[in-house]
C-alpha cells in the first residue's frame, strides 16, 4: 500500500466516524467501516436508520440476539433428540 491509499482510507474512515456519531451510533465502529470497507462501508453507513428511529421501529420484534439464542436452542435440543434415538436403536 502506498502512502496515498492509506491517507485516502483514514479520509473515508474519519467521513464514516462523523456520519456514524450523527446517527446516534458509535464513531469507532464508523471509523472502521470506512477504513475496512471503503466505499461499502460508506454506502451501509449512510442507508442505516438513525438509532432513534431503530429503536422506535424495533419496538414488539425480537432482536438479533433473541433469533439467535432461540436459534442455538432448537438445535441443541433436536442434537439431544437425535442422540437418544440413535441410543434407542
Amino acid at each position: 500500500m502506498t502512502i496515498v491509499s492509506i491517507i485516502i482510507l483514514v479520509a473515508m474512515g474519519i467521513l464514516c466516524a462523523f456520519i456514524h456519531k450523527n446517527k446516534g451510533y458509535s464513531p469507532i465502529a464508523g471509523f472502521c467501516w470506512g477504513f475496512f470497507f471503503f466505499i461499502i462501508g460508506l454506502i451501509i453507513v449512510l442507508l442505516e436508520r438513525n438509532k432513534g428511529e431503530q429503536i422506535e421501529a424495533d419496538k414488539g420484534k425480537l432482536s438479533m440476539t433473541q433469533w439467535l439464542l432461540i436459534f442455538l436452542g432448537v438445535g441443541i435440543v433436536l442434537i439431544i433428540i437425535f442422540f437418544i434415538i440413535m441410543n434407542l436403536m
